[in-house]
């Protein structure tokens, strides 16, 4: 039995082409030396990771390797790289509390890790001691022919063609509406301060359970269109359903896209289980 999956992710160092770096570097975008000093500070975390987890049985993946199943019987997630590794690993089939670590806590803002290189060690002690304290993050369940994913900050439903115009009933509240607009943001409260916010949507305390939405630019045609946003606190459900072919979700940002058929219904709501953060090294 593993106790410990490693979740890290590929530096942007090592994903790009060797013309694409120089593109980049020639047009003033990024330079070597910043790609370079992030990569190796990933490998620095990483290191700090495996010296930390000795006597204990772990098995180590890449997000762009992640498979759903890759936490079933594990005992701790821990995560190494910045917000993204994050949503990427809550798309594990696992009750098991995660450890998130901050590669690069001077340029990644790292809203849900909790540990740095400097700090695994004593989090990782404290929890085989038993003495971490832990965080629950509410989460939201998206339930889609018969398969359902857990949203940790934020799910885009949207036409694959950014220029198509997107068709499809919004059912919020007993209300049933057929709309025309770019999409809809959803989003939980930790999700509420991203993408949504700069699409209008107030944000509300990361901390309560909620459910937000925000219809993008509505086409305002002859028939005025009235369930463009909402916050429901808690979360008391929304259903989409797309009227034409080509629309998918875009689950926590590039992580997880799921193509939606025309008619097949797609029901949101909250998640019946949190994801379990540990936050500190004592009670």
């Amino acid at each position: 039995m593993t106790d410990v999956l490693l979740v890290s992710k590929t530096p942007l160092a090592r994903r790009l082409a060797s013309e694409d770096r120089d593109r980049l570097a020639a047009g003033g975008v990024l330079d070597h030396g910043r790609l370079e000093s992030s990569a190796e500070r990933q490998e620095e975390a990483l290191t700090a990771v495996r010296a930390a987890l000795h006597g204990l049985t772990s098995s180590e993946v890449r997000v762009d390797e992640l498979k759903p199943t890759d936490a079933a019987g594990v005992r701790l997630v821990i995560t190494v790289g910045g917000d993204g590794t994050v949503f990427t690993a809550n798309t594990l089939v696992t009750s098991a509390p995660y450890l998130t670590v901050n590669s690069d806590p001077e340029r990644s803002v790292g809203h849900f890790t909790r540990f740095t290189s400097a700090t695994v060690a004593d989090g990782i002690r404290a929890w085989r001691a038993g003495s971490a304290t832990r965080e629950a993050l509410h989460r939201l369940a998206i339930t889609v022919d018969g398969a359902t994913y857990r949203i940790l900050n934020d799910v885009l439903f949207s036409h694959i063609n950014p220029a198509v115009l997107a068709r499809y009933v919004l059912t919020c509240d007993g209300q049933r509406e057929f709309q025309r607009s770019s999409g809809v943001w959803i989003s939980t409260a930790h999700g509420s301060t991203a993408a949504i916010r700069s699409a209008g949507a107030e944000p509300v305390p990361g901390h309560l359970p909620a459910l937000l939405f925000k219809v993008r630019e509505p086409f305002l045609g002859r028939e005025p269109m009235h369930l463009l946003a909402g916050t429901q606190l808690p979360p008391r459900g929304l259903r989409l359903t797309p009227a034409l072919p080509g629309m998918a979700l875009y689950l926590d940002g590039p992580n997880l896209t799921v193509p939606v058929a025309p008619g097949m219904a797609i029901d949101i709501a909250a998640a019946h289980e949190p994801l379990l953060l540990i936050t500190s090294t004592s009670t």
